[in-house]
């Protein structure tokens, strides 16, 4: 699919918001989560409530059958758009939607397909026992495909998916035209947005966007006075990195959570039934509570002070776009990172959290509990994607700046990329989380380098092991029986001995800054065991300090270039810095080897402190874009409370720039024709 089957609207995104039938009616009970829907407004007055509060220019319907063709018109007759989530429909309703034209966007099924805790592989508890990556893998794709296709077949359009699933990547795999990523919660925006990019890139998607739950996942109270401004720089941030489709999810309509500590959600009636849980929410429970609730549906419904600051900052960003419309095309991204085949957890480590929910394969072996192939991504978030705590007293999880630029995260599931892609759109290719190595990746790998890309990855990276054996995995699991000369120019014989301290080769500073006796560590995990069947090529950027061991090693390869982690654990399990010149802002050897990729596979734009040489502390706190197709810059300053500086460069020019708090600044730049852009799309 191209992305021009979808006409972006003047404004150059799609702005708007959840609209529900409320009805006057208790959704939940509990101690904790009782929440009740205000009488109002109805579905079909939110159509009008959209156009007169000026809430962008799309709706996002949550209603089926036939009433949803009288709300589609509705709304296309007010100049709006439309789309749904979780609808239904049977095939002579839906078959009619083509009828709206391209006013119509298409159907969204939400987290239908999240694993949560159960996992939805379907299988009994013996038969999880023996299943691997691959079969969660190709049922979760089974399943999310089989519904992808008896919905487009029925007229649906193109499909889109929302929610907290890292495993984006396999629902797109099975079909997925568009990717909403349900955006705040744990989530780094920065992170999403760089997996929805990728993912856009590599499957031709049309485009992508974020489904922001402010009001369910935001978590910090109101009484932060940061509670909706981080609403209204979420949307920019969003805009900055190139979605299209922003759809605020609650609480411009009437309000929904009782996870905000203190939502005005709380003043209902609280329903605790015997025993206590979510439950209870029958008539009998409905009758005795309504007649008190209803006196107190003000405080929820459209016109809380509560909706109201919602619809502010809708309106005020929908304002931002239509004087400012959204950049042509996406930002440029230089570096990719790798998320590799069958990774199946998420962009962090919960440690008691298993893989997949599968908590009976992890309840006989603890490698299906998250570790150290999951803690790499929270190296990648820490270089790339960092989150100041600028919300303080409540922390951060959302706002990320980035230092280094936009990154894309380009997906291995299945296998399904090729080096030409890569090629075509990125200098530098990083591998930091789980990956499932194959035949066809090792032959990728060569291409990619030796056609002049930069790869880093280590030895766990190069294991065909599909059963989440990351610890004991043996030479006979490696790609090539751990013969990596051709891309390494090493041969694996085994796991080594284990280390304390990874310093630097020399006593002067090599490339990476790093030099004896500055140590990274304590480490205390084994090393390869090597054959080096190519010294000439080869230059050791780390070793450990007392045999002076290869840790890190650079080898050329054609015009690009190869960074190889000479160890038997995943990068998550070896970024500590407990040793001789640790810093308190240090973000590990693993963060200064990704650090120095980045800083050496720059594109046309990028920040720096004023050493000019790398960003410092200050640009952690700057998230900046460049769109090339349409020569705008974006800088955005995460910061709520202090400016913050960084040196601009670009097209060999350099300014000095200052961002006052939360400053959102969008700059000309140069108008890039095809063959100069650094990513073809």
């Amino acid at each position: 699919m191209s992305n021009s089957e979808i006409k972006l609207p003047p404004c150059g995104l799609f702005l708007g918001s959840g609209v529900y039938e409320h009805g006057g009616r208790l959704n939940c009970s509990g101690k904790a989560f009782t929440y009740w829907s205000p009488d109002g407004p109805s579905a079909r007055e939110t159509v009008d409530l959209c156009v007169e509060a000026n809430q962008g220019n799309i709706l996002q319907f949550w209603q089926n059958g036939e009433y949803l063709l009288e709300l589609f018109q509705a709304a296309i007759d007010k100049g709006l758009y439309v789309m749904c989530l979780y609808s239904a429909a049977p095939p002579e309703i839906s078959a009619r939607f083509k009828e709206f034209g391209d006013r119509y966007l298409g159907y969204d099924f939400g987290e239908r397909y999240s694993f949560r805790l159960e996992g939805i592989d379907g299988t009994e508890k013996d038969e999880k026992k023996k299943a691997t990556l691959r079969d969660l893998a190709e049922g979760l794709i089974r399943q999310v495909g089989e519904h992808v296709r008896e919905r487009k077949a029925a007229g649906w359009g193109n499909i889109m998916s929302t929610g907290f699933k890292f495993h984006m990547d396999y629902e797109v795999a099975a079909g997925v035209d568009i990717p909403l990523y349900e955006d705040f919660g744990p989530n780094n925006l920065m992170i999403t947005s760089a997996l929805s990019r990728g993912l856009y890139r590599q499957y031709n998607l049309p485009l992508w966007g974020t489904h922001l739950a402010h009001e369910w996942y935001s978590w910090f109270p109101q009484a932060n006075p940061l509670k909706f401004p981080v609403l209204q720089a979420a949307m920019r941030l969003k805009y900055l990195a190139g979605a299209k489709i922003i759809i605020n999810e609650s609480g411009n309509w009437a309000l929904q959570s009782s996870l905000c500590p203190d939502s005005p959600m709380h003043t209902m009636p609280r329903v605790i039934g015997d025993p206590p849980g979510l439950g209870h929410t029958g008539k009998e429970f409905h009758e005795r509570h309504i007649d008190e609730a209803r006196k107190l549906f003000c405080n929820i419904d459209y016109r809380s002070p509560t909706a109201v600051k919602y619809r502010r900052e809708t309106s005020t960003f929908y304002d931002f776009v239509k004087e400012n419309p959204a950049p042509a095309g996406q930002p440029e991204a230089t570096v990719a990172v790798a998320k590799g085949n069958y990774d199946l957890g998420g962009a962090g480590c919960s440690p008691e959290t298993a893989i997949a929910s599968a908590f009976a394969l992890a309840e006989q072996d603890s490698n299906w509990y998250q570790g150290a192939p999951e803690r790499g991504w929270e190296i990648i978030s820490s270089v790339f994607c960092p989150r100041p705590q600028v919300l303080a007293p409540h922390k951060n999880f959302v706002m990320a700046g980035s230092p280094y630029g936009m990154i894309d995260i380009v997906s291995f599931a299945e296998d399904r990329i090729d080096a030409d892609f890569l090629i075509r759109n990125y200098k530098a290719l990083i591998f930091s989380g789980w990956n499932t190595c194959s035949e066809k990746q090792y032959g990728i790998f060569v291409d990619y380098v030796k056609a002049g890309g930069r790869l880093c990855l280590g030895i766990p990276h190069l294991s065909c092991d599909v059963t989440r054996n990351y610890r004991t995995y043996t030479v006979e699991d490696l790609v090539h029986k751990g013969d990596f000369s051709e891309l390494c120019g090493v041969r694996v014989l085994g796991p080594g001995e284990r280390f304390y301290w990874a310093t630097g080769n020399e006593l002067t500073p090599n490339a990476m800054g790093l030099a004896v006796p500055r140590r990274y560590g304590i480490m205390g995990v084994p090393l390869g065991r090597l054959e080096i069947t190519d010294p000439g090529s080869i230059e050791v950027l780390a070793a450990d300090d007392e045999q002076f061991r290869p840790v890190i090693m650079r080898r050329k390869l054609g015009k690009g270039e190869i960074f190889f982690i000479n160890s038997w654990v995943y990068p998550g399990g070896m970024n500590n810095d407990i040793g001789p010149g640790c810093t308190v802002d240090s973000k590990g050897l693993m963060g200064l080897l990704y650090s120095y990729i980045a800083s050496i596979s720059r594109g046309h734009v990028w920040i720096t402190g004023p050493d000019m040489k790398a960003p410092d502390a200050d640009c952690d706190y700057i998230a900046y874009s460049y769109f090339p197709d349409a020569g705008r810059i974006c800088l955005q300053n995460i910061d709520f409370h202090n400016p913050r500086r960084c040196v601009l460069h670009q097209f060999g020019d350099v300014e000095q720039i200052e961002l006052a708090p939360a400053e959102f600044r969008i700059m000309e730049s140069v108008v890039l024709k095809p063959g100069e852009k650094y990513n073809q799309r």
